[in-house]
Order: C-alpha cells, then sequence, then structure tokens
C-alpha cells in the first residue's frame, strides 16, 4: 500500500499558470494565465487531472462621460469559470478548456507541483 492510498478522492489543489500559449498550425492564438483546480486521477499512480479552470483576462465595458453622449470602451479584469467539457462539446469553451488541459499534462512544472502537494497531503 502506497502512502497516497488514503488521500479521499475528491482531494485537489489550486495551480496557478503563467503565460500558456496556444498555438495552432504556427499561428499564435494568445497568452493565458490563471489557476487550475488539479484532482488526484489514481492513489496508485499519483497523477493528477485538471477539474476546472479560472482563466484570467479582461472585460471591455462601455463608460459614459460625465452625461455627455460619447462613451470609451473600458478595460476590467475579469475571470472566466471554464469546467471539464463532455466529449462531444464543439464549443469556444470546451476548445480553450481541452488546449489549456493538455500544456498542463505536458508541463514539467505542473508536474512537479502537484506531487509536492500531494506528497504534503
Amino acid at each position: 500500500m502506497n502512502a497516497h492510498s488514503q488521500i479521499a478522492d475528491s482531494w485537489s489543489t489550486e495551480y496557478e499558470f503563467e503565460e500558456i500559449e496556444i498555438e495552432e498550425d504556427g499561428v499564435h492564438f494568445g497568452s493565458f494565465w490563471g489557476v487550475a483546480q488539479l484532482a488526484l486521477n489514481d492513489a496508485r499512480d499519483g497523477d493528477f487531472y485538471v477539474r476546472s479552470l479560472a482563466v484570467a483576462g479582461q472585460r471591455r465595458e462601455r463608460q459614459n462621460l460625465k452625461g455627455y453622449s460619447l462613451s470609451v470602451m473600458k478595460r476590467t479584469d475579469a475571470v472566466v469559470l471554464l469546467t471539464m467539457p463532455a466529449k462531444d462539446d464543439r464549443s469556444f469553451r470546451a476548445h480553450l478548456f481541452r488546449k489549456l488541459e493538455s500544456a498542463l499534462y505536458a508541463s514539467r512544472d505542473a508536474q512537479e507541483w502537484f506531487q509536492a502537494e500531494l506528497d504534503e497531503a
């Protein structure tokens, strides 16, 4: 029996990611940062799956200037919560989740963070 077998199936940790770049066919679509909830996939292997993502960004809002009919587009900080999509979901949010999920699975930093947090639990 290994040390991880006593951890509950619902155990997870938050991992802050920065500058995950999404590129497809040589076209750069953007850099993303935020927080990923990494959950225990299999206690025997100690590996993780991405349960949800909170992606940081900006929202454009129209702001009126002191009662005048002029308005200006302002940017404010915003967060989009992405949960694990269904396999047949073809929405933009699902594609974004899958791209970020793949980058996190390939990230040595995310793997090391998860193992360190798992060992402390």
